[in-house]
């Protein structure tokens, strides 16, 4: 739908509805952001910042009151707030806002209805083998016999043209903007998708959609998407791929298997093609892109319950180019990596990590250790995390270092429905000599039964 205000009407009308909505349940959530940070450069430019940022969430649960849940509403709405920006600052990048109110969710959700039926109506980020799209329409699942299902999209692109109520961080690059308008409007949004979900452990989809906007109704984005998923005794093997129809190529697959040779260890390898296309009216689309080709696998060690290591290795292939002629030459980077991790419930956990890449692009080692320790087990706990990176870019000259980074932080629960938290983050190498940041977050998650008259 073209605005939120026909659905939030509707919506209220649905909460004053019959009197079994009296038995449904609600939920209220609000999440607060204080952020501030510093940032020092090597020339000893000085930059700060202090935001906040406002979570507010409502739900209503199971409104045909008969235990099913059958029908719900959900909405949150985000608040931000940047103290640190100048007027030059917002005037020089588009949609950035000293403080913006936005919605980034407004939907009436059923599930199970007439035994065949699963939709979301209003705005709502939907996820597919596709891609991300955030959107303001409706998105319906019809059961259909021998286990297929049938998905019918449709509805508008929430991008950040859409009006004041909107941000979204799911637009692709260099999509065209003139003079603070969006030529063509909200771009349009139609697909459908075809699901199998079988008893012997299947599951696939094979899924289209279209995106386009103007007079002309001019092709934004247009693609196939699938995904299959096999489950074969001790394998598990999994596969999700999409092909662009507007610039004719296969952009994106992303295929692995998973064995479980025993209860104490497993191995896991994946294969994953990466090449990145636009939307049609970007201007990204004038240069060449090579695909990246990325073979990795792993083994872990389950050495009891909540103790493993593992380690693994990968190799990174890359085509060169040269201007815009390809050259028939692949180069390589490869890396090797591996972990520990222990856990003890509710009094803690301790991992490491390290990791080292090298070839096409530079070299890269990281070293990563990081706990939690339960004071006061569900109660209040206290986390940290030491980092350590060593970077060298083949392509430019000097930009090399190393880079330390530690984070402390700590957090307090309050009876299950609230928390308070406290985390300082600090980085610093010789590129930038001083980043440092400070979170503090309270968040509060209540659920209200009428049917109890207490707050649970």
């Amino acid at each position: 739908m073209r605005s939120l205000t026909g659905l939030l009407a509707a919506t209220m009308v649905l909460l004053a509805g019959p009197p079994s909505v009296r038995a449904a349940h609600f939920r209220v959530e609000s999440e607060t952001i204080g952020d501030a940070y510093q940032l020092v450069t090597s020339d000893d430019e000085l930059v700060n910042r202090r935001r906040l940022h406002q979570y507010l969430g409502f739900g209503a649960y199971d409104l045909t009151g008969d235990g099913s849940n059958a029908l719900s509403v959900v909405t949150l709405m985000r608040f931000d707030a940047d103290l640190g920006l100048t007027d030059e600052d917002v005037a020089r990048v588009d949609v950035f806002r000293e403080h913006q109110l936005s919605i980034q969710t407004a939907y009436v959700r059923g599930q199970g209805l007439f035994g065949r039926l699963d939709f979301k109506l209003g705005r709502f980020l939907h996820s597919d083998p596709i891609d991300y799209l955030m959107m303001d329409g409706l998105v319906a699942t019809v059961r259909l016999p021998w286990r297929l299902g049938l998905e019918l999209l449709a509805g508008y692109e929430a991008d950040n043209h859409v009006g004041d109520l909107t941000a979204s961080q799911f637009e692709l690059d260099g999509v065209r903007y003139v003079e603070g308008v969006h030529p063509d409007g909200p771009s349009t949004a139609l697909g459908a998708a075809l699901l199998f979900d079988a008893p012997w452990d299947t599951r696939a989809r094979i899924g289209y959609r279209r995106l386009f906007s103007g007079e002309d109704d001019e092709v934004d984005q247009e693609k196939i998407g699938a995904a299959l998923y096999q489950h074969l005794g001790p394998v598990h093997l999994y596969g999700t791929g999409s092909f662009d129809l507007y610039n004719r190529l296969v952009d994106r697959v992303h295929a692995g298997a998973r064995w479980q040779v025993t209860d104490a260890w497993d191995l896991e390898g994946q294969y994953v093609r990466l090449r990145p296309t636009f939307d049609a009216d970007s201007i990204f689309n004038v240069f060449s892109i090579q695909p990246l080709n990325d073979v990795n696998g792993r083994v872990r060690w389950h050495l009891s319950d909540g103790h493993r290591v593992y380690a693994g290795g990968m190799v990174r292939l890359f085509s060169v180019e040269e201007g815009r002629e390809v050259v028939d030459e692949t180069v390589s980077a490869t890396g090797l990596m591996a972990g520990w991790y222990r856990s003890w419930g509710a009094l803690g956990r301790l991992g490491a990590d390290v990791s080292h890449e090298g070839g096409y692009g530079g070299q890269r080692t990281l070293f990563d250790v990081g706990g939690l320790w339960g004071v006061d087990p569900n109660v209040f706990e206290v986390d940290g995390r030491l980092t350590a990176v060593r970077f060298e870019d083949a392509l430019q000259d000097q930009l090399e270092a190393w880079s330390f980074g530690y984070q402390l932080g700590g957090r307090f629960l309050v009876d299950r429905r609230a928390a308070l938290s406290l985390m300082v983050e600090h980085n610093f190498n010789r590129i930038h000599v001083s980043q440092l940041r400070v979170f503090a977050v309270a968040d509060v998650d209540v659920w209200f039964s009428p049917e109890s008259e207490r707050v649970q």
